[in-house]
């Protein structure tokens, strides 16, 4: 009956899961593993905003030489058509969302009289307006200078122009009546902005994109003028590391399979015990992966490649079950029943005490972990015995029992391996250091990331992660601060420290200094007749110089406002630099930062944040590493907690011998750390997580053991167990993913560690 109902429940589980999984139930971003940044809601709002710049977003540079740049023109307009006509972008150009120079022109029109860049305004305050009367003459009488917007006589020294040609509204790439473009020496590149709808961690988007781009540059493979063709956008990196992720573990999860199988052929010679264990652990994955969904909607590729290595748990149920009938020729699970019991529950309390942190990561494990052991420890329970007298006949123990009995024999030279391992891994204890920095959890193939450097040197941006967010109580003490912020950027940029940076003052100045500059036109340039000196120069009417001086009076004073360029072809591009305010909420500014000469800049903005009233400095990147470096320390001392825990399980049941079930783990985890740093290999989360595997093998070792008293068949199901997680997730020491190889480099010694200090611990009895 029991057995019939585990088969209602399963099949219940199932049907769920294959209502919900799909492959947007998988996410692969290292950031989803981390809690939400409890931060004030604008810097949440900022955080976002500066999301959008990258998430959904790709950028495409088509290069060539520079004397090609008509060709390289058309193709890439060639290839934007390509990538529209795919459906899967909603939004492609070769333009910015601005529009172009005219549309510009339109926009800041109606304000030319007080929007001035700063090398004009220092050469009128300076009294130097004499080179600006010299140049706008030049202007007008070479009809391929500058581009003049408004007419000589309403804007004479063509201040409109000089504006224009001090917006970024190409976010750092320059920007002709044909479209974005970058140089570099003489290299030339058409510049190809593309935006589509979906997660970028999904593997459904992501196979949609890469199969768009690649059927757009395919046609670019028999242009003799295309000789470059650069990508940069977070699905690209997202699905490099999810196909490098997915091929390491096909390939080194192929290899261990077939070792495993070859393993337990070798012990049990009969395909029944093989396959037992696998229904077991299959099972307990299905409940853990269903009951992960129900809880949370969607499992992380981390949480299953832990939950993966629970095989290495719950399969010891299987086989100390296994082990015991054939040695016992009985079905009867009821002898081992209690060690298996207090194996279940010293797990779940290992594992599910990560439940209680704050960290959605560690919660999702500690759910797949408890849900997965109950799973396949109910599985063993209710299924094996009668699948076992139904399916397998009872048989003499397999070979590993003598291998046992040798390895038995030379216990003193186990021994003594032990303490030279051990004198090793205690020297490195004092050089344990961490390494929580989010580039070294990073896998991009090293072709994207220079492509990505490339682009970022071509465009002075260096994406979303780092800004300075400036708030106030209203628009205007918003913009003003942030022109102030400028004041110290622009002394940077001047002295090489700082590249570059985008704010949103550089689009629409601050009142103040819009009637400041209204009054600078007003007395350097018309009280002081440049107007006339130019149409003089020139040998135009002076009635010329009298209609300018006209026009001036008669613009009316309307100020520009956030608000007023929101209407027009700039909102997309202020809309990256500037926050509206509502009832709730007050208005802020982003100042997205380029390189910088060295990290000591960014304790120099730090400084500089907190030196300035409304101003904050958001690190995304040191912000995650120290997040990481929290989750470390959470892991870690909850770690210690589900030990003690355990520790009292243990001790209600053991007294004073409960010192030889805790100890093989315990000791096993802290060589392994030691051995690591020896070696000189900085430690992170990632390691830590792999000390829970060591700590749930490590206690089902003791466990089972002592339970049977130390007879084989416990040895035997415990050295099967640890054999098949050394193949299983061992080898994964072997991945170039960063996540995997700490994970498997942790395991690798640990397991067997843990295993051999039981061993040379623990009695062993033949019966």
């Amino acid at each position: 009956m029991p057995a019939l109902f585990w088969v209602l429940v399963v099949a219940l589980l199932m049907l769920q899961l294959v209502t919900r999984v799909s492959s947007g139930s998988f996410d692969t971003s290292i950031l989803a593993l981390l809690p939400q940044d409890k931060q004030q809601p604008v810097v949440e709002k900022a955080l976002r905003r500066m999301d959008s710049l990258v998430a959904n977003r790709v950028l495409f540079l088509i290069g060539g030489d520079e004397t090609d740049r008509a060709a390289l023109r058309e193709q890439a307009d060639r290839v934007a058509g390509d990538l529209a006509a795919s459906d899967v972008f909603d939004r492609v150009s070769t333009r910015p969302s601005s529009g172009s120079l005219s549309a510009l022109a339109d926009v800041y029109e109606p304000y030319r009289y007080q929007l001035l860049p700063d090398p004009v305004v220092q050469k009128l305050a300076a009294g130097e307006a004499e080179q600006l009367v010299s140049r706008a003459a030049r202007e007008l009488v070479n009809p391929v200078g500058r581009p003049r917007p408004a007419s000589a006589v309403d804007d004479p020294l063509n201040l409109l122009g000089h504006w224009l040609d001090s917006l970024t509204p190409a976010g750092g790439f320059a920007l002709d009546e044909h479209g974005l473009f970058a140089r570099d020496n003489e290299r030339h590149y058409r510049v190809i902005t593309a935006s589509f709808q979906g997660d970028a961690f999904d593997q459904r988007t992501q196979k949609r994109v890469l199969e768009a781009v690649a059927g757009a540059e395919q046609g670019l493979e028999g242009s003799a003028e295309v000789t470059e063709i650069l990508r940069s956008g977070l699905v690209f990196h997202a699905a490099a590391g999810a196909k490098q992720a997915k091929g390491e573990l096909s390939t080194i999860g192929i290899g261990s399979v077939l070792a495993i199988l070859l393993l337990l052929l070798w012990q049990f010679r009969s395909l029944p015990y093989v396959l037992l264990p696998v229904v077991s652990v299959g099972v307990g994955l299905l409940v853990a992966l269903s009951t992960t969904l129900m809880v949370f909607g969607r499992v992380h590729l981390v949480t299953l490649a832990f939950g993966a290595s629970l095989v290495g748990v719950s399969v010891d149920y299987a086989f100390h079950y296994l082990c015991y009938a054939r040695q016992r020729r009985a079905w009867r699970i009821g002898p081992i029943l209690p060690g298996i019991g207090l194996g279940l529950v010293s797990s779940c309390l290992a594992y599910g005490a990560q439940a209680l942190t704050p960290f959605p990561g560690l919660q999702q494990i500690a759910v797949f972990s408890a849900a997965g052991l109950a799973g396949a420890w109910l599985t063993v329970v209710f299924w094996l015995p009668p699948l076992t007298g139904y399916f397998a006949k009872p048989e003499r123990p397999g070979p590993l029992a003598g291998w046992l009995d040798k390895l038995a024999g030379g216990r003193l030279l186990l021994l003594l391996a032990l303490v030279v391992v051990a004198a090793v891994a205690f020297a490195g204890i004092p050089r344990v250091h961490f390494d929580d920095r989010l580039a070294a959890l990073q896998s991009s193939p090293a072709e994207l990331v220079a492509q990505e450097q490339t682009i970022q040197a071509l465009s002075r941006n260096t994406g979303s992660a780092r800004f300075l967010l400036v708030e106030g109580r209203s628009v205007q003490q918003v913009l003003e601060r942030e022109e102030q912020v400028r004041k110290t950027l622009d002394k940077w940029v001047a002295d090489g420290r700082l590249q570059s940076y985008l704010a949103a003052s550089d689009l629409v100045p601050s009142i103040d200094r819009q009637r400041r500059y209204r009054a600078l036109v007003e007395a350097s340039i018309y009280q002081a007749g440049l107007p006339a000196q130019l149409f003089d120069r020139l040998g135009m009417p002076e009635q010329l110089a009298q209609r300018s001086q006209a026009s001036f009076e008669q613009r009316p004073q309307a100020w520009l406002t956030p608000d007023k360029l929101a209407q027009t072809p700039v909102a997309g591009v202020l809309a990256v630099r500037w926050l509206a305010g509502d009832e709730q909420e007050s208005p802020a500014a982003l100042i997205s930062l380029g390189a910088v000469a060295s990290g000591d800049v960014y304790d120099e903005l730090q400084q500089l944040a907190e030196s300035l009233d409304g101003v904050r400095f958001v690190d995304r990147v040191r912000q995650t590493s120290q997040l990481l470096a929290d989750y470390r320390g959470t892991l870690g001392q909850w770690l210690a907690l589900a030990y003690g825990l355990v520790l009292l399980v243990l001790i209600v049941r053991y007294r004073w011998q409960c010192w030889r079930v805790i100890l093989p783990p315990a000791l096993a985890t802290l060589m392994t750390l030691g051995l690591l740093s020896a070696f000189g290999q900085p430690l992170n989360l990632f390691h830590l997580l792999a000390t829970l595997l060591i700590l749930g093998i490590g206690l089902d070792i003791g466990i089972f053991v002592r339970e049977s008293h130390g007879q084989s068949h416990a040895w035997e199901a415990v050295t099967l167990s640890a054999a098949t997680s050394l193949l299983a997730f061992g080898l994964l020491a072997l991945s170039e993913t960063p996540v995997l190889h700490h994970y498997g480099m942790t395991v690798l010694p640990g397991i067997a560690l843990a295993w051999l200090i039981a061993f040379v611990l623990q009695r062993r009895t033949q019966r």
